[in-house]
């Protein structure tokens, strides 16, 4: 059953950081524009009532969920927290693994890098996967970072394979290759089907997936209806025009979604807070137990401070400071705020959230 489960994480990866095309994936993507709660206590207690069809990448269940200004982290009884810092939230994207016979075949992804695998949350039902995806940006945008909602055709490509170029009839690099059109979404409203190889877009042509990536995407009017599309499917040049909604009918977050206003670093002159601690770098082998992962260990707890009222301990190692990765013993002051802050740590070989002033659901 896991090595399905891996299977489909991989080709959930790929679908969300386009690798290559996969035309016959058994992971489909669905279309979805979430929805905005009116308040984080709002989002919170509905996360709280889909808590039992949640599940992590290693099958464990959801024991505890916390959500703050800096991310959403998920905890549970099995596998490593999966946590999801809103002010690096670019997109999400729900997935059904049609092939995947066991619990919880949905998915909500989350891309919040250009490298390394993207955090995703497992959902026993699609209503489910909708919900959640409507909690995590409903928080997001509680935190200040609404997602841009604009421009989504409801698909994803990337640089043509020579297979996907043979396919489409091209004897040389052009365009991008679709390798996901989303059920229910403009692309597939419209006809675009994976494998078709896109030449231009509004009139602007695409020579390559960098090229698209970084000129042409940002040149256009993300706010338009209509997108035009040129292009190749079985040796024959075809146009596609799809319609999106355009940006006056998007969802707004409303005023009152917020997690209220915390100073800032340094905004009214004073210095972030003092821990209380004495901080040392991972030696060789903690780094290697890690696996890949950074942070920065406890050496000592100063008596009276803020660390000791946290119970933070001797030998904990710090993980992440308000849903931020910590480099390095070094790193860590730059990531503290004037205000909340919240840590998560690797004590025992199990990892705990410390801090204040964090709207948690425990269950």
């Amino acid at each position: 059953m896991k090595r399905s489960l891996i299977s489909a994480a991989v080709l959930c990866f790929l679908a969300l950081f386009p690798l290559r095309a996969y035309a016959q994936s058994p992971l489909v993507g669905h279309y979805f524009i979430p929805e905005y709660y009116s308040t984080v206590e709002e989002a919170v207690g509905r996360l709280k009532n889909i808590q039992p069809m949640l599940m992590g990448a290693q099958d464990g269940t959801l024991r505890s969920v916390e959500a703050d200004r800096f991310g959403i982290r998920f905890f549970w009884t099995v596998g490593q927290t999966t946590v999801i810092p809103f002010d690096k939230l670019s997109r999400m994207r729900i997935f059904h693994n049609t092939a995947f016979q066991g619990p919880c075949p949905w998915f909500v992804a989350a891309k919040v890098s250009e490298e390394g695998e993207p955090p995703y949350v497992r959902t026993a039902t699609k209503e489910a996967a909708r919900e959640l995806y409507s909690i995590i940006a409903s928080l997001s945008a509680a935190a200040g970072n609404p997602l841009d909602l604009r421009g989504n055709l409801g698909g994803s490509s990337d640089t043509p394979t020579k297979e996907a170029l043979k396919n489409a009839g091209l004897k040389k690099q052009a365009g991008v290759a679709v390798n996901l059109v989303e059920i229910g979404g403009p692309s597939e409203k419209a006809g675009l089907k994976v494998g078709d190889v896109i030449l231009s877009i509004n009139g602007n042509a695409i020579e390559s997936y960098e090229h698209f990536e970084k000129k042409v995407w940002p040149s256009l009017d993300l706010s338009a209806e209509w997108f035009d599309l040129e292009i190749m499917r079985k040796g024959k040049k075809e146009t596609v025009k799809i319609r999106t909604l355009p940006a006056d009918q998007l969802p707004v977050p409303p005023k009152s979604l917020s997690f209220g206003k915390v100073p800032g670093a340094g905004s009214d002159g004073k210095e972030p807070p003092k821990l209380g601690l004495v901080l040392r770098n991972l030696t060789m082998s903690e780094k290697s137990a890690l696996k890949g992962r950074t942070g920065a260990a406890v050496l000592e707890i100063k008596p009276g401070g803020l660390a000791e009222a946290m119970k933070m301990q001797p030998g904990d190692i710090i993980l992440f400071c308000n849903g931020k990765v910590v480099p390095s013993a070094e790193g860590l002051s730059g990531l503290l705020v004037e205000g909340e802050n919240n840590f998560l740590l690797l004590r025992n070989g199990k990892e705990l959230t410390v801090g204040v002033n964090t709207v948690t659901a425990s269950y």
